[in-house]
């Protein structure tokens, strides 16, 4: 639910390509596909490295909190569960030091980077290798 949540925001947000594929990236992290403790992550694994990149996370995290997308869900995520969780998310972004970042762009990736950025049909969210994480979600 979190990542689900995540990427519709940051999908609703991306206005460049390389917002989309930090949208991407967060939705490849989909437990749906991959299964139960099978895509956590290290905040250092994010593909980012700038501070535009850090306020794009930043203002998807916001984004998400103010429910952007929820309604394309097909339940009501648990606000206590998961503001908790975009709260934690957020305060990992503010405390990181990019300069520790991954620089190998390509090993951050669970998959290849997209070479194009198509959406969900249905949810209107930046699909991964694996399809669509709202539809993966139920």
């Amino acid at each position: 639910m979190f990542i689900a949540v995540l990427s519709l925001a940051a999908s609703s947000l991306a206005k460049s390509d390389r917002q989309r594929e930090l949208a991407v990236w967060l939705a490849g992290h989909d437990q749906g596909v991959f299964g139960i403790g099978m895509v956590g992550f290290d905040i250092a694994d994010l593909p980012w490295h700038s501070s535009a990149d850090r306020d794009f996370l930043l203002a998807a995290v916001r984004a998400a909190k103010a429910k952007t997308g929820w309604e394309r869900m097909d339940y009501v995520p648990r606000e206590d569960w998961v503001f908790d969780r975009l709260d934690h998310f957020r305060e990992l972004i503010l405390a990181f030091d990019l300069s520790h970042a991954s620089r190998d762009a390509e090993s951050s990736w669970n998959d290849a980077r997209p070479a194009s950025f198509e959406a969900c049909s249905k949810h209107d969210v930046y699909l991964h290798s694996g399809g669509c994480v709202v539809c993966n979600d139920r």
